[in-house]
């Protein structure tokens, strides 16, 4: 593999797993359920 496919690659792995954490981060510091914005009634809230 030459160094630029070896820094392509270090490049995705950097971002799919700072992706994921961030992902993780938000599931996991979501607000409590009395700070949900409930939906109008017109769309079903």
């Amino acid at each position: 593999m030459t160094i630029l496919g070896m820094l392509f690659m270090a490049t995705s792995l950097v971002f799919v797993w700072g992706l994921a954490i961030w992902c993780f981060k938000q599931v996991l510091t979501a607000p409590a359920e009395d700070h949900v914005v409930k939906p109008p009634d017109s769309l079903g809230g």
